[in-house]
């Protein structure tokens, strides 16, 4: 069946219709179209509650199962932008909400393994170059971002990613860069690759944040046939990553819950 592209239309009961006849999809369907078609053929799909509270529906409010998420600790389905973005951040209920997220990194009681591993990663860096942790020193720990000073890379700012085992044939790492992170204000990215289990860095990377601008994304391949431009950027000296190693371990044994 062919792809369309949504629009929003909504009857009474804040559902939207639609109905695919011989792959032509009819946005605003009759009550005959509705008769007429197979059950196969037509949807009943629920709008956000979000947007609709906020009275901004559009196509991307339309809860169809690409587009859905649901919020476990309320069990509610909501669209994928709500879900990533204000929902899960404003929800006194969620995890990543963002005066839990404050609280918890001031106390050291972070629950998500993402986010601890992120932190550990901006310790490493800390350490690794000898420079303060200036969200530390400033408080500043609802986004860290590292902001320390270091005499060659300037300002520098950490990263730190996990081994995913589903990309390629050999597995590799992904790091992603948000929107956000174009308007940072840092000469340098230190880009930290971990093991399956996190227990060991496999490879460090310090990458001009001009060659981040340049891509949404970096790609980085344990297979060597398949090396990657990053590649120009990646720690090669096997007695930094020794120490790094071996500072890691010390955080990890600091930082155990």
């Amino acid at each position: 069946m062919s792809k369309y592209r949504m629009s929003a239309s909504i009857d009474g009961n804040n559902f939207f219709w639609i109905v695919i006849d011989k792959e032509k999809l009819i946005k605003n369907p009759t009550e005959e179209d509705l008769k007429g078609a197979k059950l196969r053929s037509y949807n009943k799909t629920n709008i956000c509650p979000i947007c609709r509270k906020e009275k901004k529906i559009t196509d991307k409010s339309i809860l169809y199962p690409k587009n859905a998420r649901q919020i476990k600790e309320t069990e509610e389905w909501v669209c994928k932008d709500h879900y990533g973005k204000d929902y899960q951040k404003n929800n006194p209920n969620s995890q990543h909400n963002l005066l839990k997220l404050l609280r918890d990194r001031r106390t050291g009681n972070l629950k998500d393994s993402y986010l601890i591993f992120a932190d550990n990663c901006e310790e490493l860096t800390c350490e690794v170059f000898g420079v303060d942790n200036l969200n530390e020193k400033n408080d500043n720990y609802l986004s860290p971002i590292d902001h320390s000073r270091h005499p060659e890379l300037g300002t520098i700012d950490t990263k730190g990613r996990r081994f995913s085992r589903n990309f390629g044939a050999n597995g590799g790492w992904d790091v992603v860069y948000r929107i956000t992170e174009y308007e940072r204000q840092y000469d340098n990215a230190i880009i930290w690759c971990a093991n399956e289990n996190g227990d060991i860095i496999e490879r460090g990377y310090i990458v001009p944040k001009k060659e981040i601008d340049k891509r949404r994304a970096i790609k980085i391949y344990k297979d060597t046939i398949r090396l990657s431009w990053v590649e120009e950027y990646r720690i090669k000296d096997k007695k930094i990553l020794e120490n790094v190693n071996k500072i890691w371990k010390e955080i990890l044994a600091r930082n155990k819950k």
